[in-house]
């Protein structure tokens, strides 16, 4: 029986997953399947599928955006969970214990996240900020009430919401797939954000929610391209403009599916517009996302939260470069043991902490 899918998504020829892939599928025993998603050749892939059937591989149409990309791959799934990383990306093999554990100790739990590394592609040695492993590695319920607060109010956030449950780097059990599955795709919209549409509805959907504070996974992340698309309705945020534009726009458009209004335009989402600001290294890039936010909150709700923009540029900021131990996390190099890549800095680090089978067959472990 499979107990967990591994959706890879990719877009381009250029991002080539046989490596990721074939990490997943070291262990012959691992009750997985890997579901590769994409228009590329994949010829690196055909060989390994012919010889492993716990790997799928869907060709797409060449035009296919990478919403409906995202949704092709999760539909093409059979396991009892099922999760979504990028071909650069790695996630840990092992998950499929972790979620299996779940199942026999709080089956309930229909969506699960973890703290997740981020690894900056382009980021030289000597230059980057530490990379904090939490020592901790407990899996704990999570107050629905308290993500739906910090979402979609957009409490306690940066330039995005401090909520992690979803479908990318994170997992969701079979039947909240399925319920998912069932609302047709958008027409009249799109986004090039489609892990914040999951999350989305993973967080309107699930009944119940579980964190795992051991990194499970590790993102290759690149600075967000502002794009905008599909912009049918009268509202003034949206990607175009920039990230937090992006995720306002989606949530957006995903509650009114649900006929409901968005309600986040609140002192807390402008913060959020205002860190988005900030994070510009460039005063013309700061001064086109400022004024393009700024119109946007002049045109909102008759412009009663315009007052309370005021971004300030940064031209030079702080790197963390701090070692060791520090509250509950170790700092370590970005590029400790040699690891440039995600996949190398998780196996590297992977070593220093808790075995996934400690987590969930140790007495620690609370579900």
């Amino acid at each position: 029986m499979t107990k967990l899918s591994i959706c890879i998504p990719v877009e381009t020829a250029a991002t080539d997953p046989v490596e990721l892939v074939s990490l997943l599928l070291r262990n012959s025993n691992a009750a997985l399947e890997v579901v590769v998603a994409g228009a590329a050749p994949l010829e690196s892939l055909v060989g390994l599928a012919a010889s492993d059937s716990r790997l799928r591989i869907i060709r797409t149409e060449a035009d296919i955006t990478r919403q409906r990309l995202w949704r092709r791959a999760v539909a093409a799934t059979s396991g009892e969970w099922v999760t979504l990383v990028n071909p650069g990306d790695m996630i840990e093999p092992e998950l499929a214990t972790m979620v299996g554990f779940l199942d026999q100790t709080s089956s309930g739990i229909d969506a699960l996240a973890w703290n997740v590394f981020q690894i900056d592609h382009d980021a030289e040695p000597g230059k980057s900020a530490s990379i904090a492993i939490p020592a901790g590695y407990q899996i704990n319920t999570f107050d629905k009430t308290a993500m739906l607060k910090s979402f979609f109010y957009w409490e306690n956030s940066l330039n995005t919401p401090k909520m992690p449950f979803g479908l990318y780097h994170a997992a969701i059990r079979r039947s909240l797939v399925d319920i998912l599955l069932q609302h047709p795709e958008p027409s009249d919209w799109a986004t090039t954000v489609p892990h914040y549409e999951w999350a989305t509805k993973v967080l309107l959907f699930s009944e119940s929610l579980a964190f795992c504070s051991r990194p499970m996974s590790a993102a290759a992340t690149t600075p967000y391209v502002a794009e905008q698309v599909g912009q049918a309705w009268n509202f003034p945020f949206h990607g175009g403009i920039g990230l937090t534009g992006a995720i306002a726009d989606v949530q957006f458009h995903v509650l009114r599916e649900l006929g409901t209004p968005w309600s986040g335009g609140n002192e807390a989402f402008v913060r959020a517009l205002v860190i988005d600001c900030m994070m510009e290294t460039t005063r013309d890039a700061f001064r086109a996302k400022g004024n393009a936010y700024f119109a946007g909150l002049q045109a909102f709700e008759d412009g009663r939260l315009a007052p309370l923009f005021k971004p300030e540029f940064v031209e030079a900021r702080k790197q963390d470069n701090r070692r060791g131990l520090h509250d509950s996390a170790v700092l370590v190099d970005r590029f400790i043991g040699g690891a440039r890549t995600a996949p190398e800095f998780y196996n590297v680090v992977k070593s220093m902490m808790a075995p996934v089978g400690l987590i969930c067959g140790g007495t620690t472990a609370s579900a």
